[in-house]
C-alpha cells in the first residue's frame, strides 16, 4: 500500500521544483551607426571633428545642422534630375532633428555649424537697413514731388479744365528694397510664407527646440498652417488668400528646416502619430540623428582650430554666391525655347548606376517597412538620397554631373540616417519599456495590492504612469516576459463587464 502524502512532503516537493524565471525586459532603444565622418565634405570635416572635441558632443551634433545649412544654400543654385531621360527631381532642401537628453550640448554645438549663415544673415541685414534708409530719402522726395505735381496740375486745370496735367503727375512711388533672408526662427506660417514670397530661393527654419512646433502644429485649428508646412518640403506654387492681406503668392514655396528635441517629447510624437493623431507625414521628413551618449567626459582646453573654421566658413561664402554655371548646370526650355526653371544636374554614368541600385534596394524595403511603421519615413529617402549627392557634390567643388564619390558618400549617410529613423520608430517601445520598469518597480515594492487592474496603476497618476494606452502596453510587456501573470474574472463574478487582474510571478518575486 503507497504512502498517502502528507502536507510536509508537499511542502518539500514544492521546494525542490524549479521557478521558471522571468526574462529581461528589452533595450529602451534600438542600435544606431555612427555617424559617417569621412562622408562629410572635406573642407567641412576638420570643423566638426574640431567643434566635437572640444565640446564633447557626438559629431552628429555639428555635422548634421551644418549639412543641412550647406544645403539649404546649394538648394537655392541648381536641382537634381535623378535619371538619364524622365523629368523626376529634386531640390537640396533638407529637414533634419537632432536629439538629445537635456545638457547634451545640442544648442551650443548647433550655434557653432550655423556659424556661417549667421554672419551671412547679419550682413544682410545690415545691407538691408542702409537700403531702407535710402529708401527712406526716395520716398519723401517721391512725395515733395508728387504735393508739387498735384499743387501745379490743380493750377492748370484752373486756368483750362481740359489742359493736359499728366506731366505735373508723379511717377510711381519707389518700392521698399526687399530684405534677403537666410534663417528665421520663430514666426507664424502667413508671414513664413511672406517671406517664401520675397525670397523665392528658400530659407532656413532654425528651431531650438522642436517639440513647441510640433505641438503647435498639431492643434486642429492650426490644420492650414500645417498643410503649408507640409508643402514647403516638396516645394510648388502656393498662394495666400486674405481678406486684410490680399494675395500673396509664392512661385516655390521651398523650406529648409533644422532643430533639437529631447528623446521624451519624439517618442511621445511618434506615439501620437501611431494612434492616428498627425498621422500625415509630418515626421516622417525628417532626417532624425540620435546618437548614443558619449562615453567618459574629459575636459578639453585648447584654442578653436582657425585653418579648419576658415575653410569651412570659406565654403558657405562660396556657396552664397555660387552661379550655376559655375556648376556647368543645364537649363531646361519652355515652348518657346527660353531658359525656364531651376538649372540642373543629372548623375553621372557610374554614380547613376549605384544610386539606381540603391533605389531598386529601397522600393524592395518599402514592400515590408509598413509592418513596423517604417513605410511613410523610409519613402521620403527618394528625396533624402539625391538631395544629398548633389549638396556634397556641390559642397566639393563639384561641376558638371553628379559624381560617384559624393554619391557612395550620399548612400553611406542614407546608411546612417535609416538607422536612426528606425531608433525612432522604435522609440514607442522606449516608452513602453520605461513604464514596464516603473510598474514592476511599484508592484513589487508593495504600491499596488495583489492582484491589482490596470485602473489600480494609471488612476495613481505615477511619473510614468498617467496614460492608459501607456499602462497596458507596459502591463503586455511585463506579462509576454513572465513577470506577471493574467488572470480574467468574468463579468459574474466582478458584478460588471470583464475584468483582467495582474499579479507578480514566483519568479518576479524571488527574482
Amino acid at each position: 500500500m503507497s504512502a498517502v502524502p502528507n502536507d510536509l512532503d508537499r511542502i518539500k516537493a514544492a521546494a525542490n521544483d524549479p521557478i521558471e524565471l522571468p526574462r529581461p525586459l528589452p533595450a529602451d532603444l534600438l542600435p544606431v551607426a555612427r555617424f559617417p565622418l569621412k562622408a562629410m565634405p572635406e573642407a567641412l570635416r576638420p570643423w566638426v571633428a574640431d567643434v566635437s572635441e572640444r565640446m564633447q558632443c557626438p559629431p552628429d551634433f555639428v555635422a548634421v545642422p551644418m549639412l543641412v545649412g550647406a544645403a539649404m544654400l546649394v538648394a537655392r543654385k541648381v536641382k537634381i534630375k535623378c535619371q538619364a531621360r524622365t523629368d523626376w527631381d529634386e531640390r537640396a532642401n533638407l529637414w533634419a532633428l537632432i536629439v538629445g537628453r537635456p545638457g547634451a550640448m545640442k544648442s551650443p554645438a548647433m550655434a557653432q555649424a550655423l556659424g556661417p549663415l549667421e554672419r551671412m544673415e547679419a550682413r544682410a541685414a545690415a545691407a538691408h537697413a542702409a537700403s531702407m534708409e535710402d529708401f527712406q530719402v526716395d520716398l519723401l522726395a517721391h512725395e515733395l514731388r508728387a504735393g508739387a505735381g498735384e499743387k501745379n496740375a490743380k493750377a492748370a486745370l484752373a486756368k483750362n479744365k481740359d489742359a493736359d496735367i499728366r506731366d505735373h503727375l508723379s511717377a510711381t512711388a519707389p518700392q521698399a528694397p526687399t530684405w534677403p533672408r537666410y534663417l528665421v526662427n520663430d514666426l507664424t506660417y502667413e508671414k513664413l510664407g511672406v517671406l517664401l514670397s520675397e525670397n523665392p530661393d528658400g530659407v532656413l527654419s532654425v528651431r531650438d527646440e522642436m517639440r513647441g512646433l510640433f505641438l503647435h502644429l498639431a492643434r486642429e485649428e492650426n490644420a492650414t498652417a500645417r498643410a503649408f508646412y507640409l508643402q514647403a518640403w516638396s516645394g510648388g506654387r502656393y498662394t495666400f488668400d486674405r481678406i486684410q492681406r490680399g494675395t500673396t503668392t509664392i512661385e516655390d514655396a521651398r523650406l529648409s528646416m533644422i532643430g533639437s528635441i529631447q528623446p521624451g517629447p519624439l517618442g511621445e510624437l511618434v506615439q501620437q502619430a501611431r494612434r492616428g493623431a498627425a498621422d500625415d507625414g509630418m515626421l516622417d521628413r525628417f532626417l532624425v540623428a540620435w546618437p548614443d551618449d558619449g562615453g567618459d567626459w574629459r575636459e578639453v582646453d585648447r584654442f578653436p582650430d582657425t585653418e579648419a573654421k576658415r575653410a569651412a566658413w570659406s565654403v558657405f561664402d562660396r556657396l552664397d554666391t555660387l552661379d550655376a554655371a559655375d556648376c556647368l548646370a543645364q537649363h531646361d526650355a519652355g515652348f518657346d525655347g527660353e531658359p525656364q526653371g531651376l538649372p540642373f544636374l543629372r548623375f553621372a554614368d557610374d554614380a547613376r548606376e549605384a544610386f539606381s541600385e540603391w533605389h531598386h534596394d529601397l522600393e524592395r524595403k518599402l514592400k515590408t517597412a509598413d509592418a513596423e511603421g517604417l513605410e511613410g519615413a523610409l519613402s521620403k529617402f527618394r528625396h533624402h538620397v539625391p538631395a544629398l549627392a548633389l549638396a556634397l557634390h556641390v559642397i566639393d567643388g563639384g561641376a558638371g554631373p553628379v559624381a560617384l564619390r559624393p554619391t557612395l558618400h550620399a548612400l553611406a549617410l542614407a546608411e546612417y540616417f535609416e538607422s536612426h529613423t528606425r531608433r525612432l520608430h522604435g522609440s514607442n517601445r522606449r516608452v513602453t519599456v520605461r513604464a514596464a520598469r516603473a510598474l514592476l518597480s511599484k508592484a513589487r515594492s508593495g504600491a499596488l495590492d495583489d492582484p491589482f487592474t490596470a485602473r489600480d496603476v494609471y488612476r495613481s497618476q505615477w511619473s510614468g504612469l498617467t496614460d492608459k494606452a501607456t499602462v497596458v502596453d507596459a502591463l503586455d510587456m511585463l506579462a509576454s516576459h513572465g513577470w506577471l501573470s493574467e488572470c480574467e474574472l468574468s463579468a459574474s463574478s466582478t458584478g460588471g463587464r470583464p475584468t483582467t487582474t495582474y499579479s507578480l510571478t514566483e519568479g518576479a518575486r524571488r527574482g
